[in-house]
């Protein structure tokens, strides 16, 4: 978390990321932090279900996370876009859904190095917490779309 500061604080006039987007991901830390430090009755954060059995504080965070970064994605690549995708809603969504799901993806990797390097397997979850994740990250990266849809490309 702290690189990722680092990396954001550094590097933040050069990206052009807008307020808002600065904005999610300073709540997205704070709510990282949290997760893993706030404890009730003895339960990690993380760990509350807030509808219990379907939907946890942990999913939370991978949905809101991954919509966030895919308004990352979407700010870094815009100068950059070739005029016939930006107008392609379809394959531009596509592009950034595919290009958060691997960022989510590498977000596993480094979850398993804890797990190999700092005997973290009690923090980081099984294989069926790892693909939930993978689902709320995808979850997270349409919804995205859908609200540049709505808000940023309409522009025509």
């Amino acid at each position: 978390m702290s690189i990722l500061i680092f990396f954001i604080v550094k590097f933040h006039k050069k990206f052009h990321l807008p307020i808002p987007v600065m904005t999610g991901l300073t709540i997205v830390g704070a709510m990282h932090i949290f997760g893993g430090q706030l404890h009730f009755n003895n339960i990690r954060l993380y760990d509350i279900w807030i509808i219990p059995s379907i939907f946890k504080y942990d999913n939370l965070i991978h949905l809101i996370a991954i919509f966030i970064s895919t308004l990352v994605i979407y700010s870094l690549l815009y100068p950059h876009l070739d005029k016939k995708l930006e107008h392609n809603r379809w394959s531009l969504s596509l592009s950034l859904i595919l290009i958060a799901m691997g960022l989510g993806a590498f977000n596993k990797v480094i979850e398993l190095g804890a797990v190999i390097f700092l005997g973290a397997s009690g923090q980081v979850g099984d294989y069926l917490n790892n693909a939930i994740d993978l689902m709320y990250n995808l979850g997270g990266a349409v919804l995205a779309c859908f609200y540049l849809m709505k808000h940023n490309l309409n522009k025509k």
